[in-house]
């Protein structure tokens, strides 16, 4: 394993080298970010996500073009296929820490989809600190051999706890604003109304939306955008269908404005998607 320092923070990172062919889900890379109060990180179109508690202090995270603010307890997760960007609070005192952790692999895509944790970036106050810290320790101490698997199911505690605990939270929605996600989380495949969506709710349009944004933390326009465009990153890796039969299964009649949407929102064209994204299976 190996330790390295970068210019704009400190700390140590770990390198757990493949042995033999490399699983479909791995943690290869994984270490602790100090930052300094200039520092930023960007990835254009990342071939990986990551996972991120923050220790202490609070800094901006991005993943596509949805930008929050991730405080000490939370936990980051930036999908790959997307644009990420990790930067500090220049304007908060305490200085912004986090564990990191690299995961390759498009596996994992599907499980935090499988576990309902896409588009989700930021959950608060997670209560996993000692997971994280688990996995750093058994990075110091325990050979390249043991962390192999060791590490897959740290990972998988890491998905299935954060899963719990959004479950929980989510019973704490109003009835209203649960029946709002329902209704389109049910609807991914078609074209979203919101003037339909509102009139089916039985409230505003107005309404309808400053209630979810209040509750869910997103706007419904962006949530759905984000819950499609999840959706065709799937079908182009896991499929054959073309680029306009994709947006036709998403609701886009407009071959060329799906094309546009997606990249817009991931900084690629879907045919390149496909064409990177492939070669790194």
């Amino acid at each position: 394993m190996t330790i390295l320092i970068k210019l704009g923070k400190y700390g140590p990172v770990y390198h757990l080298p493949p042995l033999g062919e490399p699983p479909p889900l791995s943690v290869q890379f994984l270490g602790i970010n100090y930052c300094e109060t200039d520092y930023c990180n960007i990835r254009k179109l990342a071939k990986i996500t990551v996972f991120g508690f923050v220790l202490s202090g609070q800094g901006y995270v991005r993943a596509g073009t949805q930008s929050y603010m991730a405080r000490q307890g939370d936990v980051f997760i930036l999908p790959a296929g997307c644009c990420h960007e990790v930067t500090s609070d220049p304007d908060h005192k305490e200085q912004w820490s986090y564990i990191w952790l690299n995961i390759s692999g498009n596996w994992i895509l599907k499980m935090l989809e499988a576990y309902q944790l896409l588009p989700r970036v930021v959950t608060q106050d997670s209560g996993l600190e000692s997971l994280f810290k688990e996995a750093i320790e058994s990075a110091k101490e325990k050979s390249v051999e043991e962390m192999q698997s060791e590490f897959q199911v740290i990972l998988m505690r890491i998905i299935v706890s954060l899963s719990e605990t959004l479950r929980k939270r989510g019973d704490a929605l109003t009835s209203t604003v649960q029946a709002i996600k329902q209704f389109v989380d049910n609807s991914i495949l078609h074209p979203f109304d919101s003037t339909q969506l509102a009139s089916h709710i039985g409230i505003s349009n107005k309404q309808m939306n400053r209630l979810f944004k209040r509750e869910v933390g997103t706007t419904i326009y962006n949530y759905v955008i984000s819950k499609k465009i999840e959706s065709a990153k799937r079908m182009l890796l896991d499929t054959q269908l073309t680029i306009s039969d994709i947006g036709y299964k998403l609701g886009y009649v407009d071959s060329h404005y799906f094309s546009n949407l997606f990249h817009s929102k991931t900084g690629v064209r879907p045919s390149d998607f496909r064409k990177i994204f492939c070669k790194t299976r």
